[in-house]
């Protein structure tokens, strides 16, 4: 931890940092999530990485960095290695008037929603976006700003692609806790073949409302249009609608609910509809696709017991794949504390998707329990058990993996948790 103070001041902390390495040995009975003729397999991980945090009047910034090396001791897959990264930083040069962001975030993403999520359904993706924000008062309650963006996705196999953003945005604050504002945004991104389109761009167009009574207490409100004109396509128009809530109802619960309607592509983004939805498909093919989206969630974390739910249901239509579909599920997760160095936890996971272009329905369930054990300051071990289970009306879809692990792991702090994180 780095500590910078005066004569008279409070110590300001400039940074921290806390590391840690992990070891897990598991038994899955069906790794492979074959429907029949599964093979046990073996599975030793070890993981190691970084935790940093600055928060300072110039810098803000969180990077957490981990690497992995698996092995598999029966060989139903080749050994391999990973590398995790997730970070941002934003770099005040002049207060309340120009800053620059930077934004990365490196892991492996699922390629395939019709194929099981096994290691060989996977692969290494990075998504980068960097530029200027600047922000010009008006008067005492508006302002303009503006701002621009670069971003930068590559995937390992066919799919980069290069993106120049700007964005002019109008906004008024009514109070201390609301403001209003007009946007305008755009977009062009350029392909590497064999992408459908080597060149689109988009326009958004919205009034965003908000209002923050605290940090816990936040509405927010997208209304406009969205437009994208690939070279050598058809032009596509689409609403932008999104609203979202945030609400503290006691000192121990939480609320939280959104809603979106809105076109988007294939690239912008490593996208979840909510924690435990599948990423949108990664694919060679730029394509544009409209997105209907809810998601609510309850959650209560007392000073012993937690617990939270949590329902979604998404649409995902594109333009030109065939791979439409509706998605719908739910979580509920359970915590115990009943001492300092003694945790319990439980969780059930459910996910339905239909494919609309094809006659395929997927049901996947998931149920998981574990208990983790303090050794020392820095020192936990934990057991975990999970069941997963698949439904699918084509026959390769099924499967059944139980899995049981043991982990041990060492931290220097708690920012930072070593586990792996594919």
């Amino acid at each position: 931890m780095l500590v910078g103070s005066g004569a008279g001041v409070a110590p300001v902390v400039a940074g921290e940092l806390a590391y840690g390495v992990g070891y897990a040995a598991a038994r899955d009975s069906n790794l492979a999530h074959v429907p029949e003729n599964a093979v046990a397999e073996q599975t030793h991980v070890l993981v190691g990485g970084f935790f940093y945090q600055e928060d300072t009047i110039d810098l803000k910034a969180r990077v957490l960095v981990q690497a992995e090396e698996r092995h598999y001791a029966r060989e139903t897959f080749v050994d391999d290695s990973g590398v995790f990264v997730d970070g941002t930083a934003v770099w005040t040069i002049s207060p309340r008037q120009f800053t620059w962001t930077v934004d990365d975030i490196y892991r492996e993403t699922r390629v395939d929603l019709t194929t099981p999520d096994t290691p060989a359904n996977r692969t290494d993706t990075n998504s980068l976006r960097t530029g200027p924000d600047l922000t010009l008062r008006l008067n005492t309650s508006s302002s303009l700003g503006l701002g621009g963006r670069y971003g930068q996705f590559d995937i390992k196999g066919p799919g980069d692609n290069q993106r120049v953003s700007g964005y002019a945005q109008l906004a008024h604050q009514f109070s201390a806790a609301t403001t209003f504002s007009l946007r305008y945004e755009t977009m062009n991104a350029d392909y590497e073949p064999p992408a459908l389109f080597a060149k689109v761009r988009r326009k958004d167009l919205f009034a965003h409302y908000e209002t923050r009574a605290t940090p816990t207490d936040v509405a927010m409100i997208d209304l406009g249009a969205t437009r994208f004109s690939p070279e050598g396509g058809e032009k596509i128009h689409g609403r932008l609608a999104k609203a979202s809530i945030a609400r503290l109802l006691t000192p121990d619960s939480t609320l939280r609910a959104s809603l979106a309607d809105r076109l988007s592509d294939t690239f912008s983004d490593l996208l979840g509809r909510s924690e435990i939805s599948a990423f949108v498909v990664p694919t060679a093919t730029a394509d544009v696709y409209r997105n209907k989206s809810a998601d609510l969630s309850y959650a209560v974390q007392g000073a012993r017991i937690g617990y939270s739910v949590l329902g979604f249901a998404q649409r995902i239509d594109y333009e030109n794949l065939g791979q439409d579909f509706d998605e719908r599920g739910g979580r509920l997760a359970w915590d115990w504390r009943p001492s300092v160095d003694l945790r319990f936890d439980a969780a059930t996971t459910y996910v339905k998707r239909t494919f609309q272009s094809v006659d395929r329905t997927d049901v996947e369930r998931d149920h998981a329990i574990s208990i983790a054990y303090l050794l020392t300051r820095n020192w936990s071990a934990a057991v975990e058990g999970a069941y997963t289970e698949a439904e699918s009306t084509v026959p390769l879809g099924n499967f059944v993996n139980r899995r049981v692990a043991l982990k041990l792991a060492y931290s220097s702090g708690p920012l930072y948790s070593p586990k792996s994180r594919r």
